[in-house]
């Protein structure tokens, strides 16, 4: 992969000091919407970064030993470093599209291959078109392509070919980072009338683990076995309970560490060439990942199924830059007691440690060009913490944070409140709780010790992500004698969430991402559980047993309490779709028996409209208040 090597040090090198930061930038980049009125401050330029399968803790702004990045640890010097940025998503497509939609995964619902962002739901790029902006992606791999809807709102958009007909996964057709940046630099070069937004992906640091010589000889390796550092081979360690060989493990790491400061390199580059292209307005860059990578931290290789910090915790870098006609140094000033801001001394920057999320990156940018905020945005603005002098009130340090996956038969919630978090692994039925202040490499699951935290945790959750919209509501009634209730749902889509309503014998196991198992052995009273698949119109066929025998007879369908005439049996048609979503009625109840209906659907930040039995379920349970 060839391409200029990596700049040693430095930041961006404007005109300006570097000094002349934050403050001073606050009070020029207040922008103008319509850009006409002689003498308004000029709209800033942005150029948004993200570099893919990038871990915080594999940069030096982060206190990584290693030379990896020395271009980002400029521009950490000249801005502010977020100490603890989670991704929405521990992979690419549901993890970028938060950031561009300002809607966690459960919210765009672009969460597994085949789903694309609905006509309806505005982004990041199309607010900044419709404000004057010229805007411009280049992305690196199919999960950030216009396939999935990443074009929108893109006056040019180039993915490469890699949303044609002929790309295939791991098959190694992503462009490098110096072609990426390469398209990038010559879009922007004629671009003289409009203030910019350049959005870059840099797939890279994803395996395979190939950098060039130039990067690869500052992290040598002795290994010199027969594996190779891509996806055959490491994939044979992603099961936990295989362990890796100690060299081997160096070895990869010695390469994504090559990868990285060749990306970090042609960051620089790009920065560089907006220097040099001579562009008068204010900028400012944001570089983010959009999540990390296992090294066997938690027993896995790779990215997509866990929500460990190695794969949620991301860098998020952002930093301004006055144009010529800004006013001179102005100090960057300090954040007060308890503001979650510290500030260095020299070069260092500002350091958040306030938790943050993907969802805030559109709020951030649309905030510091003056353009108009995205409606149902769950994320918030940042600019009061990287321009102290703006108006507006940081986040909370106390907000609840989300990252989601169905990726890879995995169906996993993560939710963060302060330093608490707790993963909900739907697809197993239980849930871990770790304190990342005490414990921040996450050794010390504390769910059992501390069940006022899960609960606050867990209703948390449930009323953040849109668990049960639209779902289905499935029900089975002992007779006071222990039955035994089983059962297999299918999907044509995918599963999206699963809440079971049982903290009994009853047991789920979810296989493929499409079946759904479940097995109450003895239950003589009532339980349950409710399910969401993706799309909405997706065809759902059960096959439930009683005491190991189909009972069509004993299912009882919606309001109208109909039975299937068969088994197993799917809703198409029946119940009438205004009598799904309505309760059976008690009359109709002859246990042992299944009931079944669909949870009415509910609009952005609208609760999810539940019938009281199953919000009392879920109240004895802890997952709502």
């Amino acid at each position: 992969m060839p391409g200029r090597p990596p700049d040693p040090g430095g930041g961006i090198r404007f005109r300006r000091a570097a000094s002349v930061l934050l403050a001073a930038v606050g009070a020029v980049l207040t922008a103008c919407p319509g850009g006409g009125d002689r003498g308004a401050p000029v709209r800033p330029d942005i150029i948004f970064i993200v570099v893919d399968t990038l871990r915080a803790d594999h940069l030096g702004c982060y206190h990584y030993a290693r030379p990896t990045s020395p271009r980002l640890d400029a521009l950490a010097g000249d801005g502010t470093l977020f100490e603890s940025a989670w991704a929405a998503a521990p992979w690419t497509l549901p993890s970028i599209m938060s950031m561009m939609t300002s809607r966690y995964p459960s919210g765009h619902r672009v969460e597994n291959d085949g789903l694309k962002l609905a006509p309806d739901v505005p982004t990041l790029a199309a607010t900044l078109g419709a404000s004057g902006y010229a805007t411009a992606g280049f992305v690196s791999h199919v999960y950030v392509s216009a396939s999935f809807g990443f074009d929108r709102g893109f006056d040019r958009f180039e993915d490469f070919g890699l949303s044609g007909p002929g790309y295939r996964l791991e098959a190694r057709m992503e462009p490098p980072a110096d072609k990426v940046t390469d398209s990038a630099l010559e879009w922007l070069a004629g671009r003289k009338d409009r203030p910019v937004f350049l959005f870059v992906h840099y797939f890279d640091p994803h395996w395979p683990y190939d950098p060039p010589e130039a990067t690869r000889k500052l992290f040598p390796s002795s290994y010199s076995g027969p594996l190779d550092a891509g996806y055959d081979s490491i994939s044979k360690f992603l099961d936990p309970e295989v362990p890796i060989p100690e060299d081997y493990k160096q070895f990869l790491i010695d390469r994504y560490d090559g990868e990285v400061r060749f990306v970090d390199g042609q960051i620089g580059r790009l920065l560089d060439g907006v220097r040099d292209g001579h562009r008068s307005a204010p900028l400012w860059v944001v570089v983010a990942g959009d999540h990390g990578e296992e090294f066997k931290d938690h027993g896995s290789m790779g990215h997509g199924r866990r929500l460990y910090e190695e794969v949620v915790r991301v860098p998020l870098l952002i930093a301004g830059y006055p144009g010529p006609g800004a006013a001179g140094a102005v100090p960057t000033g300090g954040g007060s007691a308890g503001s979650g801001v510290s500030v260095g001394g020299g070069d260092r920057g500002r350091r958040v440690t306030i938790p943050v999320s993907g969802v805030d990156v559109a709020p951030t940018l649309l905030d510091l060009a003056g353009a108009p905020p995205l409606p149902e945005a769950q994320g918030r603005s940042l600019a009061p913490l990287v321009a102290p002098s703006r108006p507006g009130t940081p986040p909370p340090a106390d907000r609840p944070l989300l990252s989601e996956t169905l990726r890879l038969n995995a169906f996993r919630r993560a939710v963060r409140i302060g330093p608490l978090k707790l993963i909900d692994f739907m697809d197993q039925n239980r849930a871990e709780i770790y304190d990342l202040a005490a414990d921040p490499a996450e050794k010390r699951d504390v769910a059992e010790q501390r069940p006022d935290d899960r609960r606050r945790l867990m209703q948390a959750l449930f009323a953040q992500a849109d668990l049960l919209s639209v779902g289905w509501n499935l029900r089975w009634n002992g007779d006071g004698r222990p039955h035994r209730f089983q059962g297999r749902v299918t999907t044509t889509g995918i599963f999206r969430s699963i809440v079971p309503l049982f903290r009994e014998q009853g047991r789920y196991l979810l296989e493929k991402g499409n079946t759904l198992i479940f097995n109450d052995p003895a239950q003589a009273g009532e339980s349950g559980l409710s399910f969401t698949t993706l799309p909405y119109e997706a065809i759902e066929t059960f096959e439930l047993l009683i005491d190991g025998r189909p009972a069509p007879e004993s299912v009882i369908l919606g309001g109208l309490a109909v039975h299937p005439d068969r088994m197993p049996f799917d809703l198409r048609g029946a119940p009438p779709s205004d009598a799904a979503f309505d309760r059976p009625p008690d009359a109709a109840l002859k246990p042992p028996c299944f009931r079944m209906w669909r949870t009415r659907p509910a609009g952005r930040n609208e609760p999810v409209s539940l019938d009281d039995e199953t919000r009392a379920r879920l109240r004895s349970l802890g997952y709502v208040q």
